[in-house]
């Protein structure tokens, strides 16, 4: 009897040790492709961020976290899970402004809302930033 116990444990035992490493080994992979997108802009500034809403995708899309990167020619956000990214020509954007409401949205805080037009199709992002005002100067 004890035995049966002893390899039941010692089974659950590598069972999890084994979700455990690849959990890890998926981490590192997600970091390092979150970290190639980000390079890729050239980044002058960048800094965790927060997803509100794509306008174009409508009310019922998932917040997540990431980066908010801009560089020479594009702002770019990178979201870690789901893994997606944002990427707007920076040409392209018409205004960012602070507000706190976004697509029947409310926070607490002013969050960054930047506005586009590419080939006269309009849209906007809303993020919750550190410097609502930091990054509205970056992006004038």
């Amino acid at each position: 009897m004890l035995d049966i116990v002893l390899i039941v444990l010692i089974g659950l035992l590598l069972g999890v040790g084994a979700l455990v490493i690849a959990g890890l080994v998926r981490f590192r992979s997600v970091r390092a492709r979150h970290r190639r997108r980000i390079a890729a802009v050239e980044p002058e500034h960048s800094e965790p961020a927060s997803l509100v809403g794509v306008a174009s995708e409508g009310r019922t899309q998932a917040r997540g976290v990431g980066t908010l990167a801009v560089g020479p020619s594009h702002l770019l956000f990178v979201q870690l899970a789901p893994e997606r990214e944002i990427l707007i020509p920076r040409d392209a954007i018409t205004s960012a402004r602070a507000t706190r409401h976004f697509l029947g949205k409310t926070t607490g805080a002013d969050m960054l809302v930047v506005t586009w037009d590419v080939q006269g199709m309009t849209d906007a992002v809303a993020l919750a930033v550190p410097d609502v005002g930091a990054w509205r100067d970056r992006l004038a």
